[in-house]
């Protein structure tokens, strides 16, 4: 990511709409629109290809409701952050349920847009602290164990023996380095922003591995092989989230 700009994709069905945010935008220079697009589906894909940092995405599409494009890139994809576009303020209720960044009531204006960047900025800057302190975590030898609700009762787990997590319905299966597998009454979504950890990546949209056991990625297959305790399991990884392992993961191994 270029430290100087922030990427963004505007996905509306209405051109004027489009022209008007990006008017509003250039009064913020930081910000590099990286593609536009006035269907839902192809704005999904283009997502998922370009990877911005920033999604303004109107709800109201003719072809796929923005909610739903929302809920299939936070499924697939924790880089972007999704900013709602909408001339229905009780849309907000439901924005708030896929967790979006912000969401801005047609007509806005640059206070308005001011008021995302700033949010932005804030929640940037709080993630690098937060992964600033969990390396400082992570290196000590003594660190804290996580409490997970369990089928059976409660899981105390360093963050350290966890291999990978899979979705499973609404609860959240846990491979843990000694072999076993305990399920978490919690979604993978839940799990990951507990654990916190700049470890754990997202394959594909039902499973996050800790990267700490990924011992080779192949390219050709889509394949991530993952090594534990003499043991060796291989995962497949969505295309998107392939490019975006590259984008951000600063490899200690080489890819085929």
């Amino acid at each position: 990511m270029d430290q100087t700009t922030i990427s963004a994709i505007i996905i509306d069905d209405e051109p004027d709409a489009i022209n008007l945010l990006e008017m509003y935008l250039r009064q913020f220079p930081l910000v590099k629109i990286i593609g536009k697009e006035n269907h839902a589906k192809q704005g999904l894909e283009l997502v998922k290809e370009k990877l911005p940092e920033l999604v303004f995405l109107d709800i109201d599409m003719p072809d796929m409701n923005g909610l739903t494009v929302a809920d299939k890139i936070q499924a697939d994809n924790f880089y972007s952050e999704i900013v709602f576009t909408t001339a229905h303020q009780h849309y907000a209720y439901d924005a708030l349920n896929i967790e979006p960044l912000d969401f801005l009531t047609k007509p806005f204006f640059t206070p308005d847009l001011e008021r995302v960047m700033e949010k932005y900025k804030s929640k940037i800057e709080k993630k690098k602290h937060e992964k600033k302190l969990d390396v400082f975590l992570n290196s000590q030898t003594n660190s804290a164990k996580i409490k997970f609700p369990t089928t059976k009762g409660m899981l105390f787990v360093d963050i350290k023996s966890i291999v990978l997590l899979r979705s499973r319905a609404n609860n959240c299966d846990i491979l843990l380095d000694d072999g076993t597998t305990e399920t978490i009454t919690r979604n993978l979504y839940k799990v990951v922003n507990k654990l916190n950890s700049p470890a754990f990546f997202q394959i594909t949209r039902s499973t996050s591995i800790n990267t700490n056991y990924l011992q080779r990625v192949d390219k050709k297959t889509l394949k991530c092989i993952i090594s534990y305790n003499q043991t060796t399991i291989e995962e497949p990884i969505t295309k998107s989230n392939m490019i975006l392992f590259e984008k951000i993961i600063k490899f200690p191994f080489s890819l085929d």
